[in-house]
């Protein structure tokens, strides 16, 4: 059938997909995604990623197929498109507009799957490290929508944007108090040594209204279970800036070292809690593979 995506239960070659141009998606970014990697064809966390689709669904009342129905979709498409490693997007909106902004009940949600073959981020990246900026922009940990992955993305775009034009591979976006929140499209951890050879890893909390990553999860389990300390707290720039080690996550880049913040800092490239956890996820992967 050659490269094909699902839209609104149907299977369809990718050219004559259609959505509609009423959509509340388009029209007002009134919508949630999932990204989700396939390793050997297989979906990595898929029902992570679904069951966190589904908790923000619900908790901003927006419809959403069965979870069951959404899963097959992507396992159908990765095996028609006969995709080894995949990219993989679940996109639910609340439907059409009706004609007021207020979401009519009950919604009619469109949903759209897609999985094509990844483009995995640089190899130089993860020898080299990635080089972050601090972003003019702000995060707001009063708003409800950060925490959830929703099609209204414009400050992570306007945030990369920046990043960009400063050189650099992420942006990092602080809250209005000063504490490090996240970045534009990651998680972001960092090392400190206390003493001889312990070390605590360190992450901002999800009550500060950041993405509750499904990596990010993985990874603190991981942590635990090789017996390295973990924390979440509130983290000021300084903290970061005279961590050990700092690394990003997400899905797509699994665990991404990096380099450098805003030249303020820079960081050994291979450090201890980093390769430790790095190794681990692997190991997860692979294990998920078979």
């Amino acid at each position: 059938m050659g490269d094909c995506v699902y839209v609104n239960g149907e299977v369809v070659p990718r050219e004559d997909a259609r959505v509609s141009p009423f959509d509340r998606g388009f029209l007002y970014g009134d919508g949630l995604f999932e990204t989700i990697r396939a390793y050997a064809g297989v979906p990595f966390m898929l029902d992570a990623h679904l069951h966190r689709m589904g908790a923000s669904a619900a908790a901003l009342g927006i419809p959403m197929p069965e979870r069951a129905e959404l899963g097959e979709a992507v396992t159908r498409l990765i095996e028609l498109n006969q995709i080894g490693d995949a990219y993989v997007r679940i996109t639910v909106t609340r439907g059409p507009h009706t004609g007021a902004l207020a979401p009519a009940e009950p919604a009619e949600p469109t949903v759209l799957v897609e999985a094509r073959k990844l483009h995995p981020y640089a190899p130089e990246l993860y020898e080299n490290g990635a080089t972050v900026v601090v972003s003019s922009l702000r995060h707001d940990s009063d708003s409800p929508l950060r925490r959830h992955k929703t099609t209204n993305y414009l400050l992570s775009i306007l945030a990369k944007r920046e990043a960009r034009e400063r050189g650099a591979d992420e942006a990092l976006l602080l809250d209005a108090a000063g504490h490090v929140a996240e970045g534009a499209t990651s998680n972001i951890f960092c090392v400190r040594r206390h003493g001889g050879r312990d070390s605590t890893l360190l992450t901002p909390p999800l009550d500060m209204n950041i993405l509750p990553g499904i990596t990010r999860a993985t990874v603190l389990d991981l942590a635990r279970e090789a017996g390295i300390e973990t924390g979440e707290t509130r983290l000021t720039l300084d903290d970061f800036c005279s961590a050990d080690e700092i690394f990003l996550t997400n899905s797509l880049m699994e665990i991404m070292p990096v380099r450098c913040i805003d030249q303020r800092a820079t960081y050994a490239i291979g450090g201890k809690v980093t390769s430790v956890a790095a190794e681990a996820y692997s190991r997860l992967v692979r294990e998920a593979e078979t």
